[in-house]
């Protein structure tokens, strides 16, 4: 029996750190996978201040939107032999955020439905009571969603940036000498959106692309990506299902 991806070539744009678990469900579909990596994590090592650390017990809650953000604020936890206090609860969003919290011996007191900032700032609100402020882990590119519903609501919170995500600049020759012959591109984040718009020298309109959830659509679309699908629920598992439906739909127009 053929694979849904039987002979299609996928582009895999997301950190290379993260690429290959990817790739081998591509494969495993019948596909090709074309890692071509558009941004970098650096997890910062020492920061300037580290104050916040100190005074966690200050805080009620501690949000973290990605794998990238656990990640690195665990390490510099572990770096300055500092260890979160029992009465501070952990806000995530995302399956992934979710394995990679537990990685380090943690559960989430608060997972919202919908795997967005949004969504995880609306839910939150409506049970929130403490007077002690949340600290958010984020990353210098993370969006603005979750702290402007912090600030409309009057919910005082700080923010301390424990990763840092570049352009892969290394990919961009590899990338334009594979964008004639992909058929799907991947979208895992509104900033690998940004940094294939700035390495690409072009953006073809033969591809689909396909993005992991409604942030990285709405960047795609602000800057003019052709074609765009959304997987639901929001992740790697559910893009590649959707390509598949696709695949199989165009098979069957086409016949």
């Amino acid at each position: 029996m053929e694979k849904p991806l039987h002979g299609e070539r996928i582009l895999i744009t997301r950190e290379e750190t993260k690429a290959a678990e990817m790739a081998k469900k591509v494969i495993k579909l019948g596909g090709s996978p074309v890692i071509t990596p558009m941004i970098e994590i650096k997890f910062l090592k020492n920061l300037g201040d580290i104050s916040i650390l100190k005074r966690l017990s200050s805080f009620s809650w501690v949000f973290i939107t990605s794998a990238n953000g656990v990640d690195g604020f665990f390490q510099l936890l572990r770096k300055q032999n500092i260890k979160l206090p029992e009465e501070v609860k952990i806000g995530i969003v995302g399956k992934k955020t979710e394995e990679a919290l537990h990685t380090y011996g943690y559960e989430a007191s608060f997972i919202p439905a919908t795997y967005d900032a949004l969504a995880m700032a609306e839910e939150f609100l409506a049970f929130y009571t403490s007077d002690k402020p949340v600290l958010l882990i984020r990353g210098n590119l993370s969006r603005p969603t979750l702290p402007e519903k912090l600030e409309e609501e009057q919910v005082t919170y700080e923010v301390l940036e424990v990763y840092e995500t570049t352009y892969c600049i290394e990919s961009k020759r590899k990338l334009n000498r594979e964008l004639p012959t992909v058929s799907y591109i991947t979208f895992t984040s509104p900033s690998t959106v940004e940094a294939f718009v700035q390495l690409a020298e072009y953006i073809p309109n033969t591809a689909t692309y396909i993005c992991i959830g409604k942030t990285t659509e709405e960047k795609a679309k602000q800057l003019g990506i052709p074609d765009v699908y959304t997987s639901t629920p929001y992740t790697t598992d559910a893009m590649l299902d959707l390509i598949a439906k696709i695949v199989n739909e165009r098979k069957i127009n086409h016949e």
